[in-house]
């Protein structure tokens, strides 16, 4: 199911990106300030660590067939069988990856691996444990010292996949700790639903995380994003995303063809645009 991965994380983190670039409001005319900024930046790290993971290996090791194609929901052994099978299409160059299954127990070993689309580069070991739930089936990802584009972590994570009504959806809930790519100590927490509606071609996210990167502390809210369309760069319909920290409130509010606006605290940039995404 490409859109609860790999596509979505595209477009929802790309959204965020815009507040780097927000620049200057007409009435702002000094611009977003240091602490802010600041804010974006460790976002940003952030960002780039969640892509990785979620695009670049729980993605591939959902045992869809492609990108394209969604995660087998039959049973948890059909699901871990396809995971073992299916894997190699994913990872590059041929061999670097090995897989053993035990029933619905899936053990991958990457030895210096580039994944999809040449974005990330692996090395370590995930058990990938998988059993039914309630709509569909369910999967465990857990490593230790696992290197991933200059990042070495420890990271476990549970989702569920669903189909019910013609729907897609993957609910995720995850742990992280390590060191990101920029060298920064990392503790991060997250909790996501996302949904894909292949007739209508929409993406839905709800969800939060709570992140220490650095030594700052910030939480992230997304709340009724939509995106509907082809390809990785259409803009979204709907939602908001919101980043906390102690001082600060940094608010994005996406109001479809490319337009959002911007509240930092009290402060209001209305009528913004997006510069990443395409409104034709």
């Amino acid at each position: 199911m490409r859109t609860s991965a790999t596509l979505l994380v595209l477009v929802t983190f790309g959204s965020l990106a815009t507040l780097g670039c927000a620049g200057r409001g007409e009435d702002d005319e000094a611009g977003l300030d240091a602490a802010t900024l600041a804010l974006v930046a460790d976002n940003d790290e952030l960002q780039s660590a969640e892509q990785d993971l979620e695009g670049g290996l729980e993605q591939p090791l959902s045992g869809a067939p492609s990108e394209s194609e969604p995660v087998d929901t039959s049973s948890e052994e059909a699901a871990a069988s396809a995971a073992w099978s299916n894997v190699g299409v994913y990872f590059q160059p041929a061999g670097c990856i090995t897989s053993t299954r035990d029933g619905a127990v899936v053990t991958h070993v990457f030895d210096d691996c580039t994944g999809p689309h040449g974005r990330v580069h692996l090395t370590g070991t995930v058990t990938s444990t998988w059993s039914r739930a309630e709509t569909g089936v369910s999967v465990v990802h857990a490593t230790e010292g696992f290197q991933i584009n200059g990042a070495t972590v420890d990271h476990t994570v549970s989702i569920s996949y669903g189909h019910e009504a013609g729907v897609y959806t993957a609910h995720r809930v995850g742990a992280t700790t390590g060191v990101t790519g920029g060298g920064r100590a990392i503790v991060h927490s997250a909790e996501y639903t996302t949904t894909w509606d292949p007739d209508m071609r929409c993406v839905t996210r709800d969800g939060s995380s709570e992140t220490t990167i650095g030594e700052r502390e910030f939480g992230r809210t997304i709340d009724g994003y939509e995106r509907c369309g082809v390809g990785e760069f259409g803009c979204p319909n709907a939602g908001t995303i919101t980043l906390t920290s102690p001082r600060l409130n940094v608010e994005l509010t996406f109001g479809g063809a490319g337009s959002y606006d911007l509240i930092v605290n009290d402060h209001t940039f209305s009528d913004r645009q997006l510069r990443w995404c395409d409104a034709s």
